[in-house]
């Protein structure tokens, strides 16, 4: 059996920081907005209840003081096989989806939605009072009901109408039940069996349920004279095949050779004569009470309140002969219209022998025709519209921040043409809440586009609608208010004639605003097209979250480089002063040299010209002293220096050499060896030489000082070189200090972790840094006998 979930879900508060610039200080609050979320079990629903549901919404609306906006959801419970994990697919659906929307209230339609909502109820809706219609307690009888849950029950009344068809046919003899093979067309067998069990007047009942559709057509087709068959419940035959109303009753009330009576209002219309049937539109109603008594935290106790309406069908009547005077008192007639034949008779006789052919043949075909193109046209646009969702959804994860504007500008000129608009903006909010800016537009030819910052002030009873997260439609019939004269002045000012102003929601705070509008003429927005666009809506919020996201982690990431080359300076600076002594003394060397050998040579000038051989060996003494104190000079501006520029064909034993060469001097103070490995054919790469080259400075210092606490005798540091793959070359840095913990050799390269009193803690961290900044990586293992060794790998050139 068809049915629905109504899940009432209350809008959230208005958007928190939405404040509106020059507000009336004394004007009344809004009224809160309740939204009703329809969830049906199956979209083929039928037209009985349907009925119900515009009943329950109807007077829900009436009964409730605040608006209220309906929305639907599709759970197609009755199509998928469960078994393949459907339901919990759609439960986590749901789960997601209404995460931050808490219902205020639950009601459902049928024992098949009744049962999902308290299955899954814990998980989707704890806490939540339910409301319930058109559920048969014999399907619903194994539910567990808390006590915040309540409803009308189904009363489906066998007796009732087995008692109209005798009313109607008087010499009945015989009677069939028909009811299908489903687990609620056998709840409607039973409560057929136990309603005719004990008759008055007892007479013969054959029970055909469980058969295949065509089987029970052929046992109808085969009835005698005199016989009436009651129709229940048919949604599923013997076969297992699933069946709707529509589709079953033509069938059986065509193949039947008796009148064929039903329980509910589904099946008048369709070949049925009628019935004591469920009145689904009283069920939605009595439902909505229940519903309104529950919103106002009362806790009304489940009702059997009859709901059952004696309804026939005027024409299944005088096909097989039955007399309307005999239906019981109060019974609903319909069709009961007399039909064109029957007014005008000798009219229609005359018209139809000359024009009757040619007449049904030329509108049947302009019908048709007009009814294609309409339904193509409808089509077409939905196609369209899913297709441009479906487009900016899947760019959302394929495509870069930086290609997403070329999407939306088409998007926007799409959405322009298909709603016929003249143009189309999407904004967002200035972070000083005072102006929107235009992110992207579109505007028909010949139409002046809108300006690239509109002022808040400019519309401000629109600004409070949007930063309340309402949409603001202006139309002919939907005119500004009196209060809104400013957003008047400020549309016919832009040219602007009709407006359709969806906000942008995030997290329910109010981001920007999605807009379509007319300056050639005004027009209506219809509330389809106002719940497109917001959906879009919530694609572009989305977009435009991901765009201010990806720029604020670029402005990050670049302060963080900025940063980390500030650190990485100063502590080269600092660095090179520690070692300022040592760095003087292999400064001095070069100098001293060459001021004896100036003093060599001006002694060797006095001897005369036999002396000139020694004084040329003493100028190439002193030039080679300059160059070598000049080459220290330079690699000390360079290390100090901020700005860095990355070069290729770079030699790792050169970098490796320069270093060595400026630390030497400390190297002989603190008593320290130095050995140096280099592997044969070593092939260059690429990068900053000074940040390289700051690296082994680093790990160099750290040596010596894991060297203070060993005797001068085994102060040892081995700096090695090597290529252990074809794209990588290797530094590595022994010593054979202390050591470390197998702990701390996790720790040792994080920012701040230091074992030095006073230290930074941020030498190892920024040279992993360096490391990883060139694509490569640095790591640290504890030597076998003791000390240990830090290896940088890096990407050779290729």
């Amino acid at each position: 059996m068809l049915g629905a979930l109504w899940l009432l879900a209350a809008a959230a508060p208005a958007a928190a920081g939405a404040e509106s610039p020059r507000a009336p200080a004394a004007e009344t609050p809004a009224a809160p907005h309740r939204r009703i979320l329809l969830i049906h079990v199956t979209p083929r629903m039928a037209p009985a209840l349907l009925g119900n549901e515009q009943a329950f919404t109807s007077a829900l609306k009436t009964a409730l003081p605040d608006p209220v906006t309906f929305h639907s959801e599709y759970l197609e419970l009755a199509l998928f096989d469960q078994r393949d994990g459907f339901e919990q697919e759609l439960v986590s659906y749901l789960a997601a989806k209404y995460a931050r929307t808490k219902p205020d209230l639950i009601a459902v339609t049928a024992s098949a939605g009744l049962r999902f909502t308290m299955r899954h109820r814990a998980r989707l809706f704890p806490g939540v009072p339910i409301v319930f219609s058109s559920v048969d307690r014999g399907a619903a009888g194994d539910v567990v009901l808390d006590g915040d849950v309540t409803g009308i029950w189904l009363s489906p009344d066998w007796r009732g109408t087995l008692e109209a068809a005798r009313r109607l046919q008087p010499d009945l003899e015989r009677v069939v039940v028909v009811n299908g093979a489903s687990g609620v067309d056998r709840v409607w067998t039973a409560s057929a069996r136990a309603q005719l069990e004990r008759l008055e007047r007892p007479v013969p009942i054959t029970y055909l349920d469980g058969l295949t559709l065509e089987a029970t057509e052929q046992r109808l087709a085969a009835l005698p004279a005199r016989s009436a068959v009651l129709l229940g419940a048919f949604s599923r035959d013997g076969a297992g095949r699933s069946f709707i109303l529509p589709e079953v009753v033509p069938r059986l009330s065509g193949a039947s050779a008796a009148p064929l009576y039903s329980l509910s209002e589904g099946p008048i219309g369709l070949g049925s004569v009628g019935g004591h049937t469920v009145s689904f539109e009283e069920q939605g109603r009595r439902a909505a009470e229940l519903a309104a008594r529950m919103l106002r935290g009362e806790r009304p106790p489940m009702a059997d309140t009859e709901t059952n309406v004696y309804r026939f069908d005027a024409r299944q009547l005088r096909r097989w002969g039955l007399d309307a005077r005999r239906l019981p008192p109060g019974s609903v007639l319909l069709f009961g219209e007399p039909s064109l034949w029957q007014a005008y008779r000798g009219w229609v006789v005359g018209a139809v022998v000359v024009l009757a052919l040619q007449t049904w043949l030329i509108i049947g075909l302009l019908a048709s025709r007009a009814q294609r193109r309409r339904a193509q046209a409808a089509l077409a646009g939905q196609l369209r519209f899913e297709t441009l969702i479906s487009d900016l959804l899947a760019s959302q994860l394929t495509v870069p921040d930086s290609g997403m504007d070329r999407l939306v500008e088409p998007a926007l000129a799409l959405i322009g043409a298909d709603l016929d608009a003249d143009r189309v903006v999407l904004a967002e909010r200035d972070a000083d809440r005072r102006a929107v800016g235009v992110v992207h537009s579109w505007a028909r030819e010949g139409v002046t586009a809108v300006p690239t910052s509109v002022a808040w002030r400019e519309f401000p009873w629109a600004s409070v609608r949007l930063g309340e997260g309402h949409v603001v439609v202006v139309s002919p019939l939907r005119p500004l208010p009196p209060e809104a004269e400013a957003d008047r002045e400020a549309m016919l000012r832009h040219g602007t004639r009709s407006l359709l102003a969806v906000p942008l929601m995030v997290d329910g705070k109010f981001t920007g605003i999605l807009s379509c509008s007319t300056v050639r003429s005004e027009r209506e927005w219809p509330d389809a097209l106002i719940e497109r666009l917001r959906l879009l809506a919530e694609v572009f919020a989305s977009t435009l979250a991901r765009r201010r996201a990806e720029a604020t982690a670029r402005e990050m990431e670049e302060r963080f480089r900025r940063q980390r080359q500030e650190l990485a300076h100063a502590l080269r600076v600092n660095t090179l002063g520690e070692l300022g002594a040592s760095l003087a003394h292999e400064i001095n060397q070069p100098l001293s040299a060459i001021l004896v050998n100036a003093r060599a040579m001006r002694a060797l000038l006095g001897r005369g010209p036999g002396a000139q051989v020694t004084i040329t060996e003493a100028l190439a003494d002193i030039a080679a002293d300059a160059k070598r104190a000049g080459d220290i000079i330079d690699r000390l501006r360079a290390l100090s220096r901020k700005e860095h520029v990355a070069q290729r064909g770079l030699s790792l034993d050169t970098l490796v050499n320069e270093v060595v060469g400026l630390l030497h001097q400390d190297f002989v103070r603190r008593g320290i060896a130095i050995r140096r490995l280099a592997a044969p054919g070593l092939p260059p790469l690429s990068g900053d030489p000074i940040q390289l080259q700051q690296i082994l400075l680093n790990l160099l210092v750290n040596a010596t000082e894991a060297l203070e606490g060993v005797e001068r005798a085994g102060r040892e540091i081995t700096v090695m070189t090597g290529h252990p793959a074809p794209a990588l070359v290797e530094l590595a840095v022994r010593d054979t200090g202390i050591g470390t913990k197998d702990m701390d050799l996790e720790r040792m390269f994080d920012r701040f972790v230091t074992t030095k009193d006073g230290g930074l803690g941020m030498g190892l961290a920024i040279s992993r840094s360096i490391a990883e900044a060139h694509g490569g990586r640095i790591y640290a293992k504890p030597n076998t006998d003791r000390g240990l060794t830090i290896y940088v790998e890096l990407p050779a050139e290729t």
